[in-house]
């Protein structure tokens, strides 16, 4: 792969140079008529031969390049990226919905190393007995403790077939396990439902890559063949959005007519309108409750504040990233691409995302449980009681406390694994959202 790229480097700045000295004549009277681009395309030649010549460190040219237009990229907006061969694959993994390894969801562990925060039904790390918060202490017998996150994941995946040696310290074993897994192709699906109790529907919708509309529409119609659904949650919190049409593909199941999004650009099709179809839906006098918090990105902003706009749902958590743009990708021969912004959106009502600063929940919930009233004029009172010894005033207060809930354990991330019930009981966001989907009043 790296022969592969420097010699397209090499065959590009051939041609490159070649049309410098054959057209020397053209540059000249272009320098002499003012045409900046000449000149800036002749100094970044000549920078990048420089430091490839002088700089202390050795660097091979094709990476000089793509440094270069990383920091271009980078100079645009917070949304431009430059992706090279590597990042661009991981890219088109990531938008597939499928690759090679062994079907887990990972995060970085507090104490290094790997956590799993979920597990792929039926792959092969599920095969293996992998489990929801298991955590990945080293692979193939190489500690990954002190890794960092990306190397360490990178160890984990591999090619078909291949089987990758785990090594986990599992909670409530009295050692640890050692699991070997054989890695495969692990399909996804972007959207999971979950019939939480008759005629209420949970359905999370974790990345709006290709087909996770038809997905969505799967999931529904799976939960409408076992029971007439009256109410949904719409699980959209660390969402970081995805692809524009699978996001106009889940409000057009939700509503039966109106605009769902405009995009404005500057290029030919980068100013669009998408509207609903004609097409019925079986949900449109089921209450919907779509739950959203500060990592709710992109194509997740727009199915949220077009629901909004049409008063067709309730958003309820905490207001969203803030990003309203459209990016397209522009791939290259040598597989390296440029994932660049062209487009602004603008929700129904005209609101912009990115000017206004995300989506503002109707119903502003944390994740954390504040203190009762009750109980915070109860530790006051303790504080400042009279004719009360120290070690009394310390027990009442210390039992107050234990008949608190605490908010560390209400605080963390959510989990999206398990069944919906059980994650409300320390998921206060959830539980708000399954409460306003029954119909019960606040």
């Amino acid at each position: 792969m790296r022969w592969t790229t420097t010699k397209a480097f090499v065959l590009t700045l051939g041609v490159f140079g070649g049309g410098l000295y054959a057209g020397a004549s053209v540059i000249g009277a272009s320098y002499a008529a003012g045409a900046s681009p000449y000149a800036s395309l002749d100094t970044f030649a000549r920078a990048i031969s420089h430091i490839e010549r002088h700089y202390v460190e050795a660097f091979e040219p094709s990476e000089l390049v793509y440094r270069s237009l990383d920091g271009l990229a980078d100079s645009l907006d917070d949304h431009t990226l430059f992706l090279d061969p590597d990042a661009y694959r991981q890219l088109l993994e990531d938008s597939a919905g499928a690759y090679s390894g062994i079907g887990v969801e990972v995060r970085p562990h507090a104490r290094g190393g790997l956590e799993i925060v979920d597990v792929v039904p039926g792959g092969p790390a599920a095969v293996a007995g992998v489990q929801v918060a298991d955590r990945i202490v080293a692979v193939d017998g190489e500690d990954v403790v002190a890794l960092p996150f990306r190397d360490a994941v990178e160890r984990v995946r591999g090619p078909r077939g291949q089987p990758v040696l785990l090594e986990i310290d599992r909670e409530d074993a009295p050692a640890r396990l050692e699991l070997s897994v054989v890695r495969d192709e692990v399909h996804t699906l972007a959207a999971r439902g979950e019939l939480v109790e008759p005629g209420l529907g949970y359905v999370r919708l974790e990345q709006f890559r290709r087909h996770a509309g038809e997905e969505f529409e799967a999931a529904l119609a799976q939960l409408q063949e076992e029971t007439p659904l009256s109410g949904l949650v719409l699980d959209l919190r660390d969402n970081p959005g995805g692809l524009l049409e699978e996001a106009v593909t889940v409000v057009d199941a939700l509503i039966a007519e109106g605009t769902i999004v405009t995009t404005e650009g500057r290029s030919a099709g980068a100013s669009e309108t998408h509207a609903a179809t004609a097409a019925s839906s079986d949900l449109l006098d089921a209450r919907v409750v779509v739950l959203v918090d500060g990592t709710s990105a992109s194509a997740a902003e727009i199915v949220a504040g077009a629901l909004q706009d049409h008063g067709r749902a309730t958003i309820l958590g905490q207001p969203t990233y803030g990003k309203g743009s459209v990016q397209s990708v522009f791939e290259y021969q040598d597989r390296s691409a440029l994932r660049l912004t062209v487009a602004r959106y603008h929700l129904p009502s005209g609101r912009s995302i990115e000017e206004d600063g995300g989506v503002v929940p109707d119903v502003v919930q944390s994740l954390a449980a504040p203190a009762s009233d009750a109980a915070a004029r109860l530790r006051a009172r303790l504080q400042d009681l009279e004719g009360i010894d120290e070690p009394q005033r310390q027990e009442l207060l210390h039992l107050l406390q234990s008949l608190e809930v605490a908010p560390s354990a209400e605080a963390g991330p959510p989990r999206f694994s398990g069944p919906a019930l059980d994650r409300a009981e320390t998921d206060l966001q959830l539980r708000a959202a399954l409460a306003l989907a029954r119909g019960e009043t606040r």
